[in-house]
């Protein structure tokens, strides 16, 4: 395969387990040829959703059955709505009667929703099956496909009940990002703006140059999808978020840092029901409000304050909550998160520079200021 970029993620804590993410231009053309690098499977269940199987259903078909699986698709609905229980049945339903067996495999095909779903139909399954994870949105691709996080929403919090899977490989075809609208591509886009301002933070130097700057002189050409840009952006997102779960897969420590600004987001995705308001808008307001409480303890100053929103207004990432949400209900929401520890909030906060620090002594005041100023 020509033109392409490999990241790879190991995990020391499986005895050394690792796996490549693979990232370039047309590559669901090999996804059948990669298969068989990657896993022994006979059978592959492909899971995916009403919006992606129209685009590249059949391309993935013909490739895999060009490669002698044997495969079988579950189509969902498509939206974040529809991460739970129900559709998790549905995927289980479909193994069983499809025969998948344990040396067999699951395919996420789609965006962050279909990933962790798939993921943790395939961690539970037979207590485990191969899974391959390929990404269709900038969401996925820079950050929900990497490090194995998977898991469904619950009515009162979300990613509540899930579990830490690897996939076996990772596709990346960022041409898939050319059939994404601007504020789809945004979406994303909060997620890599989040990488910019936790970047010293994350065990991996690769830039003479900060990635907040990169993205300042960038702009134009990341909304243009430019492809060299494109695949430089997706790689070097990927290698900050595999140096760190290379350390901490399961966030019992530094893996914590890659939730800056995740827990008023997941709060406030919750608290709109997963419906009004989508996961880049939640980020990028726990952002501004994980910003705003640092400035508040002192971490970082007024001139990096503003140094910082000037990134999110250039990207013109919407940080307003909607007005039928109350700042008292994202916080008594906030409880019912996994970042709690000992019943306290473990917020990520700037110290500055593209670092971040873990604090868990932020008081409710300080938090409801942050909530009503956004």
């Amino acid at each position: 395969m020509e033109n392409t970029q490999t990241v790879k993620v190991e995990i020391p804590e499986q005895q050394g387990y690792s796996y490549p993410i693979i990232i370039g231009e047309n590559l669901l053309n090999q996804i059948g040829k990669l298969a068989k690098n990657y896993t022994k499977a006979q059978k592959l269940l492909v899971i995916t959703n009403k919006t992606v199987y129209p685009l590249y259903g059949e391309q993935v078909k013909a490739s895999l059955e060009g490669a002698n699986f044997e495969i079988d698709f579950v189509i969902l609905e498509d939206g974040e709505k529809y991460k739970n229980i129900t559709s998790l049945q549905t995927i289980w339903q479909r193994a069983i009667e499809f025969k998948l067996e344990r040396k067999d495999a699951v395919i996420a095909l789609g965006g962050g929703v279909i990933g962790d779903m798939a993921g943790f139909a395939a961690a539970t399954y037979l207590r485990g099956i191969d899974f391959i994870q390929v990404p269709t949105t900038l969401l996925a691709q820079v950050d929900s496909s990497v490090g194995g996080k998977v898991a469904i929403n619950h009515e009162l919090g979300k990613n509540l009940i899930g579990n830490f899977y690897q996939p076996k490989f990772v596709l990346t075809d960022t041409l898939t990002l050319k059939t994404l609208t601007v504020e789809e591509l945004k979406v994303g886009l909060a997620e890599v703006l989040k990488y910019a301002f936790i970047e010293k933070s994350c065990f991996c130097h690769l830039n003479t140059q900060s990635f907040i700057e990169y993205l300042k002189e960038n702009k134009d050409a990341i909304f243009a999808l430019n492809p060299d840009i494109i695949q430089k952006l997706v790689k070097y997102c990927c290698e900050l978020k595999a140096a760190v779960v290379n350390k901490d897969e399961k966030e019992s420590d530094i893996r914590a840092i890659l939730n800056f600004g995740h827990t008023a987001g997941h709060a406030i995705e919750k608290c709109s029901r997963y419906d009004n308001i989508n996961h880049g808008q939640a980020i990028s307001i726990g952002m501004k409000g994980a910003l705003h409480i640092s400035r508040a303890k002192r971490l970082i100053d007024e001139n990096y304050y503003k140094y910082c929103l000037a990134l999110l207004d250039l990207y013109k990432l919407d940080y307003k909550i909607p007005n039928s949400i109350a700042p008292e209900a994202i916080y008594q929401a906030m409880f019912n998160d996994k970042k709690i520890l000992s019943g306290k909030f473990r917020f990520i906060l700037s110290t500055g520079k593209s670092e971040v620090g873990i604090f868990s002594d932020v008081d409710k005041e300080t938090i409801l200021e942050s909530i009503k100023i956004l």
